[in-house]
């Protein structure tokens, strides 16, 4: 019969239930056990006090206010991009993309110098480049939803302007839920 499975079901719930050890109450000043506390309220009632008797602060969920995220990076590449600002300034748009790639050598995973880039294309009118190029920056962005969001609008814009208005619906789209 089956009582071979049932006894290799059965056994090592009796072996737990022989290691079972009731709860103790603690022991009072003379060694004695206290006796259990007695109470008004039947076992089966279920007791509720409010939060603030029990020393708990209840408040509404706030999220946590938005901290705008500063690029990080060295001074050299600071440097450089304070002359590429300068430079577009100036619209002096080639040495400003020269300028950003030298500081793409230097951080090759920053992904603001990417967006930065793929923002100088665009205005030069290079739309496939300036998508691939936020495409990157985007695989690079991390926990960056600001970024992010930005570049996805810059690939919708990038799209729009090299005709391809389906794809930059969906960039739109993609934007979108990142605000």
């Amino acid at each position: 019969m089956n009582w071979k499975r049932y006894t290799a079901l059965l056994l090592p719930g009796l072996l737990l239930a022989g290691c079972y050890t009731a709860p103790q109450r603690p022991l009072d000043s003379a060694g004695q056990r206290q006796p259990a506390p007695v109470s008004s309220v039947p076992d089966n009632a279920a007791v509720v006090t409010p939060a603030e008797e029990r020393g708990i602060q209840i408040t509404a969920y706030e999220p946590a206010p938005a901290i705008p995220l500063t690029p990080l990076h060295s001074r050299a590449v600071g440097a450089l991009l304070k002359t590429a600002l300068e430079q577009e300034r100036t619209d002096d748009l080639n040495g400003a993309v020269g300028t950003i790639e030298r500081a793409l050598r230097i951080e090759p995973r920053n992904a603001h110098l990417w967006y930065r880039l793929a923002s100088l294309r665009l205005t030069q009118g290079r739309h496939l480049l300036a998508a691939d190029l936020a495409n990157k920056s985007l695989t690079l962005a991390g926990g960056d939803v600001a970024l992010k969001r930005d570049g996805w609008q810059l690939i919708a814009r990038a799209r729009r302007a090299a005709g391809d208005v389906s794809g930059a619906k969906v960039a739109e789209r993609k934007a979108r839920r990142l605000q």
